[in-house]
């Protein structure tokens, strides 16, 4: 219970949370469980406690007692009541593979060390407790250790030593961000409304020759002229531009002209296409860089408004673009909730050596997604990596080098599970640093709002709350939207 908050592990004191996480009742469950285990295995029995013993112990039940947790957090918290809620059983399942490997490779070396200390402590303290079961007790010298005790033995210092070289070599290991830093090129800004418009049809040419769902393509809503400000959304990873379609709507009523890109690989009508696989952090800056370039002749103010990944390439644009007059980052993407800031680093190294798993689930949504007209993509698990990857270069420039844009805001979900806060709080902190002046607006955890803080048709959203804040942070606190 100790060791979880120690390690970073977020744990929850929601104990009726229906969205599969772990509280403190799933978390004591599973490691009591795992515990009975395999003290019962190698500590109780005549003359069986030791410090040695309680050391095997205490690796072997933090090491299993992460599969456990997690599968009792998904058995237990989730709306069973309701199947909409409720992934395949398959896809449950990947999901606790796929959390569980990340975070044992991780958190798992310093929760196996933190265990195999408090063991050593209990065995040593039993053994003196009950020296009549003590293993030194009565015991003659020259008698070997069972063959349970070799077996266990050997497995827990294979295990502590493996978790341990690997998040170091993980975390040594540099992030391979040159070539992105050196892709950063911008094109050319418009300069004039018609600029912008044939720079728009570009677009539209390039993507009437992909299989795009019908609401998917990039969507320009324009009054026919340039005008004071422009407004561009970046949607979130799965997702496509329609995720914004309603707050572009309630912009463009308010006399802003709205540009809604579409990610590289994101809204096709195929629902099983695998076009995420390729998607790169090359690709995402090259939206951003498109985007803003095309929104100069759009309009004299460009402000750049982005979700989850979306968020990633606004706070991209806040860092390197200095013709952005205000960037707002929605929840982004700078890593997992599930993991601690400083294993970021080796989570990222993690998921772009190991194959590119295609999932049937979107790791960046806790619940499933609220039937709508349109598709999302498959997700892939180095098209993760890669927004990760743009968020270590966004975080690493900001700690040297102050950002670009004139204003920027950050708004922030206290209930997200989806994405780490405590990352974005540290580029947060960096921009700061810089004596730069960043809105902070934090969603209250009592509204339990999703992840998707956008979209309307998304189940336990509260849009007019989200828009009317976002509309506060662009600067204009006396409009709100209709």
């Amino acid at each position: 219970m100790l060791a979880a908050p120690l390690v970073g592990l977020k744990i929850s004191a929601d104990l009726g949370n229906t969205d599969g996480r772990t509280t403190w009742l799933t978390l004591f469950a599973g490691v009591f469980l795992m515990a009975c285990l395999f003290a019962f295995l190698l500590m109780f029995g005549p003359r069986r406690f030791s410090a040695g013993r309680g050391a095997i112990t205490g690796i072997l039940t933090a090491f299993f007692s992460y599969p456990v947790v997690l599968t009792l957090a998904d058995i237990v918290h989730r709306n069973w009541g309701d199947s909409a809620d409720l992934p395949a059983l398959s896809e449950r399942f990947d999901n606790i593979l796929l959390v569980t490997g990340l975070t044992l490779m991780t958190t798992g070396f310093a929760a196996t060390l933190i265990l195999a200390a408090v063991g050593m402590l209990a065995g040593w303290a039993l053994s003196g407790l009950a020296p009549g079961r003590s293993a030194l007790s009565r015991q003659p010298p020259s008698r070997p250790p069972g063959t349970l005790l070799k077996v266990t033995g050997g497995l827990a210092v294979a295990l502590v030593a493996f978790l341990v070289g690997s998040f170091i070599w993980l975390s040594l290991l540099p992030l391979d961000t040159a070539d992105i830093a050196l892709h950063q090129t911008a094109g050319t800004p418009a300069q004039t409304y018609p600029e912008a418009i044939a720079a728009f049809e570009v677009v539209q040419a390039q993507e009437a020759k992909l299989p795009l769902h019908d609401r998917c393509h990039s969507t320009l809503l324009t009054h026919g002229s340039k005008v004071t400000r422009v407004v561009i959304y970046f949607h979130g990873f799965t997702s496509c531009p329609a995720q914004g379609d309603e707050l572009a709507a309630r912009l463009f009523a308010l006399g802003y002209n709205v540009y809604l890109p579409r990610m590289f690989g994101h809204g096709e009508a195929d629902p099983t296409t695998m076009s995420l696989k390729d998607l790169t952090a090359e690709h995402l800056i090259d939206l951003g860089n498109s985007s803003i370039d095309m929104a100069q002749g759009l309009g004299d103010e460009v402000v750049v408004i982005g979700l989850s990944a979306g968020g990633t390439i606004a706070s991209w644009a806040a860092q390197y673009r200095g013709d952005v007059d205000n960037a707002i980052a929605v929840s982004p993407f700078f890593g997992p909730y599930v993991a601690p800031p400083w294993a970021n680093h080796a989570v990222t190294n993690l998921t772009l050596m190991l194959p590119n798993f295609v999932l049937w689930w979107n790791p960046l949504e806790n619940v499933a997604p609220q039937p709508v007209d349109y598709a999302f993509a498959l997700p892939a698990t180095h098209a993760l990596a890669e927004i990760m990857l743009l968020g270590s270069l966004v975080d690493a420039s900001a700690r040297t080098t102050p950002p670009a844009a004139k204003n920027i805001g950050v708004l922030l979900n206290a209930a997200d599970i989806s994405v780490s806060n405590a990352l974005t709080e540290q580029v947060i902190t960096s921009w700061q640093g810089h004596g730069t002046a960043v809105t902070v607006k934090t969603l209250s955890f009592s509204s339990h709002l999703p992840h998707d803080l956008i979209n309307p048709r998304e189940r336990g959203g509260d849009i007019d709350l989200v828009y009317s804040t976002l509309l506060e942070m662009m600067n204009d606190p006396g409009l709100r939207l209709r």
